[in-house]
């Protein structure tokens, strides 16, 4: 199986706006080549925050008969509104990973509204995640999820792809997270190679394509 990160920066290297949201910074072109993504995949796992901060469309609409990739929402903590565009308006019922502590919430909420896989845990181990999804016969992942998920996901050496999308715009303001973010550093990450597989450019953005040597 392999995993993909797909993130947007600025051009000073923030992926958040200062309200913590990510809205209005994007271009068409963008949400073109994230539909290019999803397209190549069959499974897209989305964080809690994204869910709520963004409401996305796990929908691709720019390439032409393309399969829908099977959202997979991961749930540390509490729950999700039943009323969010993922559980209304996706192709496939989606898959909910949660932990043994938030299941009997979870299950109150969305049981009508989505599969429901509990951890045996009370955290989200990036490793069992892709465990099941490996099970479930999963073959291209893509993770859209925010900077602390990225994180744990890099730190357990699970990423073999970034896609990554420059957009022209300059915050400035301290503290707002990269595409990976937690207060520490990923374990030997000068020793890690990334090498640059793709770049291209539309419109004002730039898109890079970085796959783990």
């Amino acid at each position: 199986m392999k995993l993909s990160i797909n993130m947007a920066m600025t051009l000073d290297g923030k992926v958040v706006r200062p309200d913590g949201r990510w809205y209005g910074l994007t271009s068409s072109e963008d949400k073109t080549q994230m539909d290019v993504y999803r397209s190549q995949s069959d499974a897209v796992l989305i964080g809690k925050n994204s869910i709520i901060n963004d409401n996305p469309i796990v929908k691709i609409r720019a390439v032409p008969n393309a399969l829908n990739p099977r959202p997979v929402i991961l749930v540390r903590k509490g729950t999700l509104p039943p009323d969010k565009h993922v559980f209304e308006e996706s192709d496939h019922i989606p898959l909910v990973i949660c932990t043994k502590t938030n299941l009997k919430e979870i299950k109150t909420s969305l049981e009508n509204k989505a599969e429901i896989f509990a951890l045996d845990s009370d955290d989200i181990d990036p490793k069992k995640v892709t465990g099941i999804l490996k099970r479930k016969g999963y073959k291209n992942v893509l993770l859209e999820g925010g900077p602390k998920l990225n994180f744990s996901f890099l730190e357990a050496d699970l990423v073999d792809r970034i896609y990554l999308t420059v957009v022209p715009f300059i915050i400035g303001k301290t503290g707002l997270a990269g595409i990976a973010d937690r207060n520490a550093e990923l374990p030997e990450f000068d020793k890690q190679n990334w090498s640059l597989k793709q770049h291209f450019a539309k419109g004002n953005e730039i898109f890079l394509v970085y796959e783990k040597s």
